[in-house]
């Protein structure tokens, strides 16, 4: 079943007729076609051919066909120093934030974006091929998209026991195809179904993953409306991607297969495109009479179009993203609202009010094409002079002889100086200026030569050190106008787009590895609007002198700090970390982290206690002196206790020590027996009431010393 939205399903207001729709794109796709067809594709693919050093169609048979290779010597010389801007340091892009509370929700989508471009996409490599593309035929395209992919994947297991086997099944995510199962031993008079067995398992693990992608595409494959000025500009009213893709693709984007395999088959146009066999030529006729059995290999063209135009019909125009499957459009497939156009377009010297502009073809195909034929007559006059031509008398000299080049072959005459050499000088000396006259065009045009790539020792020698610094600046500066010529017109619509794409598919916090830390992130908070910072140095020489600068500057706030201390109005802790930081990039180290921390990230130190005024220090002393008087009566009070504690037990034993004497006493005076049960009875309770006393004597004294308190 197609993908589209209709009235009748969506309950909404007036929308553009079905058919004037379909109408209009496929208008709108002829159009585009047309203008990549006749006017994009043959300078591209004469571009592809020049790159390659194919032969230009000129050649004569027994002359030298030597092609220069000026322009892929130039495209690979600048394509290094390009990547290694974008990929020295982890800071190219940033955002900025709209609000002091936006700052760390800032930095973490900066971070995610980054993430997302180089470790969950091969981002290394899709700039490098854009790059390459733009420097090469003058455009390179990136799509960037959010993507549910449903994949399937088949396992094979052997020896699972039967929990393994019960647990697998449980996923509902997993299928199984085949189960091979075998008791592991044999044990007689045991049940055969209660036996322990093995199972070999063949296992189909279907899931649906989205994430954020993005892909260099081919320039063939990208058409968009001849009045366009570029991709960000309103004049760009559709931009659309066309490819062959396979019946399984579109399957597992969704769509209902009965809805296009009636128009799937072998072969397309875009098999035969120009653009494409010139740099695939290999390619050509490959699988013209290739016979496909299945369904989901079968081939169809599938067009995806972006089109701005008033399809809700309220006087304002939106982007629809439509979608269609065959070589005639037959099919609408998808149409529905979007909001950017998920397109960049890499441009290293761009036009104004034009989409187009140039690439390196376009700068140095004369110098390619005229270097070429200066060197195949160098080439020509050398062959002349090394092996020149032969005269010889008709008739007198074996010309089978003669034909034979190889070296030390005879030659049969039939009289003396019968066969005579035509001796041409060498005459490639003339020309050796004008190919150091082209060199120099070369230069002046690109910035490229072998001075400042540093392969020409012996000019950078005899110049002076401040000529050769020149010479490297000013090929540097042609390089980081390049860089930040692609920095703002691609990779900064690309960190923008991808940020939208985020905040508007993921809702869900997820972890991620960032230096060497799982970091979470949580788009939820973050602002889809924030601005781009684009962080490309233009003119600031190279690595070299931007260290040597660093190193100086680094030296003279060491030496402020040191002076003056941290809290100086010049300089602080921040700016020498930054410093130091931007020293590690520069020194080829991409994480700064693993060397000197961020002073910004770090918690605040708690604030030291500030000193005591005289009237603080004057309470602080009563308040003690206070202290250590309560603290004397408490031990005063103590020791009353205690003393009348002791004076009690020594009563008491007084007490014991007189009757036992008054027992003694008695019982020698009247010589009889004395009742000491009574005696000792009358003794308990007066001992008692001493006990009595003193207790309650103690209680009086801690009651007192509680009060004091």
């Amino acid at each position: 079943m197609a993908i589209y939205d209709t009235e009748e399903d969506l309950n909404v207001g007036p929308q553009m007729d079905e058919e004037e729709f379909i109408s209009q794109c496929r208008a709108e796709i002829d159009d585009a076609v047309d203008f990549l067809d006749n006017h994009l594709g043959p300078n591209r693919t004469n571009a592809t051919e020049a790159y390659y050093q194919r032969q230009y169609g000129d050649e004569e048979t027994g002359r030298s066909q030597f092609i220069d290779s000026t322009i892929r010597d130039t495209v690979n010389a600048i394509l290094p120093s390009l990547l290694k801007i974008f990929f020295a340091s982890e800071k190219v892009m940033e955002f900025i934030p709209r609000q002091p509370e936006d700052v760390p929700f800032a930095e973490q989508a900066s971070d995610y974006v980054s993430w997302c471009i180089t470790q969950s996409n091969p981002g290394f490599m899709v700039y490098h091929d854009a790059m390459k593309d733009a420097l090469i035929r003058g455009s390179g395209f990136i799509k960037y998209y959010y993507a549910e992919k449903k994949d399937v994947e088949g396992f094979s297991y052997t020896d699972l026991d039967d929990d393994t086997l019960a647990f697998l099944m449980q996923d509902e995510s997993v299928e199984v195809t085949s189960v091979d199962s075998q008791p592991v031993e044999q044990v007689e008079g045991m049940n055969p179904q209660e036996m322990p067995m093995k199972h070999d398992v063949t296992i189909v693990k279907r899931s649906n993953k989205g994430r954020i992608h993005i892909e260099c595409i081919p320039p063939e494959e990208i058409i968009y409306n001849r009045r366009s000025k570029g991709f960000e500009d309103p004049s760009t009213k559709m931009i659309g991607h066309r490819r062959v893709m396979t019946v399984g693709e579109l399957v597992a984007l969704g769509y209902d297969k009965d809805d296009f395999i009636d128009l799937a088959g072998t072969k397309y146009d875009l098999d035969d495109s120009e653009e494409f066999l010139s740099r695939r030529p290999e390619v050509y006729g490959s699988d013209s009479n290739a016979v496909v059995y299945d369904d989901a290999s079968k081939r169809l063209l599938y067009t995806e179009i972006y089109y701005k135009c008033d399809f809700d019909q309220d006087d304002f125009a939106e982007i629809r993203r439509v979608c269609f499957a065959g070589d005639k459009y037959e099919e609408m497939l998808m149409n529905e609202p979007v909001n950017d156009f998920p397109f960049v377009h890499l441009n290293p010297y761009p036009e104004p009010h034009d989409s187009i502009g140039t690439g390196i073809f376009d700068r140095l195909k004369d110098v390619q094409r005229t270097k070429t034929s200066i060197i195949r007559a160098m080439l020509d006059s050398l062959s002349l002079s090394v092996f020149p031509r032969m005269a010889f008398v008709d008739g007198e000299a074996s010309v089978s002889d003669l034909m034979n080049g190889e070296v030390g072959s005879l030659v049969r005459m039939r009289s003396p100086n019968a066969v005579q050499p035509l001796h041409l000088p060498y005459t490639g000396q003339q020309a050796e200026g004008m190919l150091n006259y082209f060199g120099e065009v070369t230069e002046n045009r690109t910035g490229i030569s072998k001075a400042s790539l540093g392969l020409d020792p012996q000019s950078l020698m005899s110049s002076s050190p401040i000529a050769v610094a020149g010479t490297l600046t000013n090929a540097q500066q042609k390089v980081e106008y390049i860089a930040r010529v692609f920095a703002e017109k691609a990779f900064k619509p690309l960190f923008k787009g991808i940020l939208k794409l985020i905040v508007q598919h993921q809702d869900q916090e997820t972890i991620i590895r960032l230096r060497n830390d799982w970091v979470p992130m949580d788009p939820k908070a973050w602002d889809s609007s924030y601005d781009v910072m684009v962080n490309v140095a233009l003119g600031g020489g190279d690595d070299n002198l931007r260290l040597q600068a660093l190193q100086l500057i680094a030296g003279k706030q060491e030496q402020i700090l040191t002076t003056v201390g941290p809290e100086n109005p010049l300089v602080g802790i921040v700016q020498y970390a930054n410093t130091l930081r931007k020293i590690t990039e520069l020194s080829g180290f991409k994480d700064a982290d693993q060397f000197f921390k961020d002073p910004l990230k770090e918690p605040p130190k708690p604030p030291e206690p500030k000193e005591p005024s005289p009237e603080e220090q004057m309470m602080e002393m009563q308040q003690q002196q206070f202290a250590m008087t309560m603290e004397l009566e408490r031990a005063k009070l103590q020791l009353d206790a205690e003393k009348a504690k002791t004076n009690a037990q020594m009563k008491e034993a007084e007490m014991n020590i007189d009757a036992q004497l008054k027992v003694t006493e008695l019982g020698a005076k009247y010589n009889q027996s004395i009742d000491t049960a009574q005696l000792k009875g009358d003794l308990d309770t007066e001992r008692e009431k001493i006990r009595s006393d003193a207790n309650i004597q103690s209680a009086r004294i801690h009651s007192e010393n509680r009060g004091n308190r």
